[in-house]
């Protein structure tokens, strides 16, 4: 059988890439009894056990899509060349076949089908039924019959997520895959990471990537607050990506976000941060200690303190060591705001919002120069709010954001 090239473009395309933040909402689905999450990346992020084999295997195709999901396995889209022949255990096809190839996270692979677009008036009643019951509102956007008769189905839900659905040929439905625009990194960096050095890396971490990214440099390292380590690497193709590891070694997961730690740092040794930037916090903060550094991919500097009072904090420096706004210099926080670390914010304030707003996510706080404080939620209804206290926690005012 024979694809169309516009669909396939279309699939392609649906999935747009995404900008790093580590704790939203994935899914309003009714049914996660099978549910995943992946993401769209670069063919560039394969790693070399898994670009070395469709380059021998399929010699002039063009890889259309790359999924990385969440259990770091890998799902690959390649068209082959006009003329080029797949082969299946029971089916041959020939001219613009789109194979469907299913990695493991070592790059082995799994399952290899081929994939021929399906009108969406032909889907089977069972198929649109399931959609419209446990997806109200979701627009079917492609679809695809497998090998073996199986639908690949793409929708867009109610509330914009990216779905792709698989049923069975006769309509049953087996799993769904959120498309997650923040990536599959797992941690809550509201809990505080460690620096590590990359000649500290235990054996099997450095094992892992040098065997299943070939050439990939290791460019930072962190410990999690649950002993786990990121370990960021830049393959030989260039794709940064976020490699999760457990306590003692093993690989976990993978994620092509490397914005988790304020758009890639590398570690830096606290006695060697600028002048400028230890006076400013001596000044500043009277009594705080620098727990970490780290200088970002701009140069610039990312400096974490805990004060005297207990409390810590992120402050960001340029590369000159002159002090800019907190995490976020586009949320309109003052020039002199800085980042509060959100289990730290005082009791006062978290009482107010769990008592207030329940349910509601607390998604980040900014201390003011003059002692207030920022915080921005995400209530239970899915409203952004900014919530605005005293030093001493008092509430102040409320404003949709």
């Amino acid at each position: 059988m024979k694809t169309n090239q516009n669909t396939i473009l279309a699939l392609a395309l649906s999935c747009v890439l995404f900008s790093c933040t580590n704790n939203d909402t994935i899914s309003s689905n009714t049914d996660t009894s099978a549910t995943s999450t992946y993401e769209v990346v670069s063919a560039a992020a394969l790693p070399t056990t898994i670009s070395n084999y469709i380059t021998s295997k399929y010699a002039g195709s063009t890889t259309t899509e790359v999924n990385l999901n969440a259990d770091g396995t890998y799902v690959t889209y390649v068209t082959l060349a006009a003329g080029a022949t797949a082969k299946t255990t029971s089916t041959a096809k020939t001219s613009n076949v789109v194979v469907k190839l299913k990695f493991n996270a070592k790059g082995v692979l799994v399952v290899t089908k081929i994939e021929t677009p399906v009108a969406i008036a032909d889907l089977l009643p069972a198929i649109t039924t399931y959609i419209t019951t446990n997806y109200p509102g979701a627009t079917i956007n492609v679809a695809h019959t497998e090998t073996g008769g199986s639908f690949d189905v793409l929708i867009t839900a109610a509330d914009g997520s990216k779905i792709k659905l698989n049923f069975t040929a006769d309509g049953t439905f087996e799993s769904a895959r959120v498309f997650r625009t923040n990536g599959n990194h797992r941690h809550n960096h509201d809990k505080p990471q460690t620096p590590v050095a990359i000649a500290d890396l235990a054996t099997s971490i450095t094992t892992y990537i040098t065997t299943t990214y070939s050439g990939a440099t290791i460019t930072s390292a962190h410990k999690e607050s649950d002993g786990s380590f990121d370990v960021f690497i830049t393959t030989a193709a260039g794709a940064n990506l976020n490699l999760n590891f457990s306590a003692t070694g093993d690989f976990v997961s993978v994620s092509s976000c490397g914005n988790n730690h304020s758009n890639h740092e590398t570690p830096i040794a606290v006695a060697n941060l600028l002048t400028e930037i230890t006076t400013y916090i001596t000044t500043n903060y009277a009594g705080a200690t620098i727990t970490s550094a780290e200088k970002d991919w701009n140069g610039g500097f990312e400096v974490h303190i805990t004060t005297a009072a207990g409390v810590r904090l992120e402050l960001n420096f340029t590369a000159a060591g002159v002090f800019v706004v907190g995490s976020d210099s586009n949320n309109n926080h003052s020039a002199g705001s800085v980042s509060v670390i959100i289990n730290d914010l005082i009791v006062n304030i978290k009482t107010y919002i769990s008592t207030n707003y329940a349910g509601a996510t607390i998604k980040e706080a900014h201390l003011e120069s003059d002692g207030s404080y920022d915080v921005t939620i995400i209530a239970a209804t899915g409203t952004k709010l900014k919530l605005t206290f005293t030093a001493a926690g008092v509430f102040v005012s409320v404003k949709t954001t």
